[in-house]
């Protein structure tokens, strides 16, 4: 039986993704997804309160395939772009969600594959540098809000450049903020004579 639910579900996402081409969440009718699906109002409200309960839904197993996909990726560049061309790929999913969930709809989305993405990046750098491997409280949090930041801008069109573009420039500003942390803390590694 719950082959059944979860396909019941599927078709219902799919059902919501279709109409979210066309309207917003808001002007999406319950008897537009069951007809698009075959189904009856009482299988809706078996599995969903509302069309919101159902994008509440669909971003929740987004969210969690898209962390899944980071695990593919072998450095943060590849997981990163991953992340823009799927924004690209689906951008009109991605701007429903911005628009009827505002920010916090993009966060609950994205979170899952950014921290996956922070924790693998700061893992891999803390090892090179003979750093213990687990960051200071707070650290992936800021992080975090920055690469939420750029995928919100890249997805509203701010930020126009293609995924390798915009990749080489965070690396660039990674690696100045690097290189300033370097030149900061030379005098007390001058000490150490």
């Amino acid at each position: 039986m719950p082959e059944v639910r979860n396909r019941t579900k599927s078709q219902l996402d799919l059902a919501l993704r279709t109409l979210l081409t066309e309207k917003s969440p808001d002007q999406i009718r319950v008897r537009e997804l069951t007809e698009l699906c075959g189904i009856r109002r009482q299988s809706f409200y078996y599995h969903f309160t509302d069309v919101y309960d159902l994008l509440g839904w669909s971003v929740d197993q987004e969210g969690a395939a898209l962390a899944a996909r980071q695990e593919n990726c072998l450095t943060w560049q590849q997981a990163f772009q991953d992340l823009l061309r799927y924004i690209s790929g689906n951008q009109g999913y991605c701007l429903a969600v911005r628009k009827a969930l505002g920010r916090p709809g993009l966060q609950k989305l994205f979170s899952g594959a950014i921290a996956r993405l922070l924790e693998r990046t700061s893992a891999y750098y803390r090892r090179r540098c003979g750093q213990e491997e687990t960051p200071p409280a707070g650290q992936d949090a800021c992080a975090a809000a920055v690469l939420l930041g750029l995928l919100d801008g890249w997805l509203c069109g701010d930020l126009r450049q293609s995924p390798e573009a915009l990749t080489a420039q965070v690396e660039e500003s990674v690696r100045l903020g690097m290189m300033g942390a370097v030149w900061q803390n030379f005098p007390r590694w001058g000490h150490l004579e």
